[in-house]
């Protein structure tokens, strides 16, 4: 019996993972974004590379060979290298009348009344920028819109 009792804590100690208790030291450093590497800073929905854009809120497969589909919040993902400023502009099909906003890094960089085919264009400062890093993209809106193309260009 005594025996028992003691190899009782013995194989209940076995089910636990002491040497992973803590996160090893690279698992615990900040997460400086997504690696832009294969990303362009402008991008056609058409283009097959565009997939790797897609952040969120995109369906890859609401596609009718020029425009893609977003839900109300949709992000995309661009490579945009340099600390100067850019413009970013967006071709856009509206399906009704509504409100349109873009923020860049989390950033609000403007909006657009939108009904039909549209076009938002916004410059954004260079600040919004880091070397290194994917830029996000967030496009909100009531319904969600169709993506013909968007990216930064040089002002």
């Amino acid at each position: 019996m005594r025996r028992v009792l003691l190899a009782l804590p013995l194989l209940l100690s076995g089910c636990v993972d002491f040497q992973n208790q803590y996160a090893p030291g690279r698992a615990r450093r900040v997460d400086g974004g997504p690696d832009p590497r294969g990303l362009k800073s402008a991008v056609e929905m058409k283009d097959p590379t565009s997939l790797a854009h897609f952040a969120w809120g995109i369906n890859p497969a609401a596609f009718d060979g020029e425009k893609r589909k977003t839900e109300p919040k949709a992000a995309l993902r661009f490579a945009v290298a340099g600390k100067g400023g850019r413009k970013f502009k967006m071709d856009f099909f509206s399906p009704q009348p509504q409100t349109v906003k873009i923020r860049v890094n989390g950033q609000w960089i403007g909006e657009v009344q939108a009904s039909g085919n549209a076009t938002f264009e916004a410059a954004a400062e260079g600040s919004l920028f880091v070397d290194g890093t994917a830029t996000l993209v967030e496009i909100w809106s009531d319904v969600g819109v169709s993506l013909y193309r968007a990216g930064f260009s040089n002002p």
